[in-house]
């Protein structure tokens, strides 16, 4: 998993690509923990280039979006390609984890 991590209006975005699964769920979970203990209240998870999601990915996600609450603030993912779409309608994270079709709707939810 490769991660590129950029702000913008306090709001800490993370453009992740590769697989989100039992070897990229770690990078992508101590990237952001880092963030936060920065921090960052903000997250911003751009996946638009993330391919799978596996159910460890979709656990460092429900780890991150409880750290992030904790610290005071919010997480939402933006860009997801079908096949992750459907994996977070079918697991029901749909109803846990705002989700935007684009940076700038993501943006708006964070504000």
């Amino acid at each position: 998993m490769e991660l590129i991590v950029d702000k913008q209006n306090q709001i800490s975005i993370v453009a992740a690509s590769g697989k989100l699964d039992a070897a990229g769920a770690p990078t992508l979970e101590a990237r952001c923990k880092a963030l936060i203990q920065e921090g960052a209240n903000r997250l911003l998870l751009d996946f638009a280039k993330v391919e799978y999601v596996s159910s460890a990915g979709l656990r460092s996600l429900l780890v991150l979006a409880k750290a992030v609450k904790s610290a005071g603030g919010g997480l939402a993912l933006c860009g997801l390609v079908p096949a992750v779409r459907d994996v977070m309608t079918i697991s029901g994270f749909d109803n846990i984890l705002p989700l935007a079709a684009d940076r700038a709707a993501a943006l708006d939810l964070l504000k």
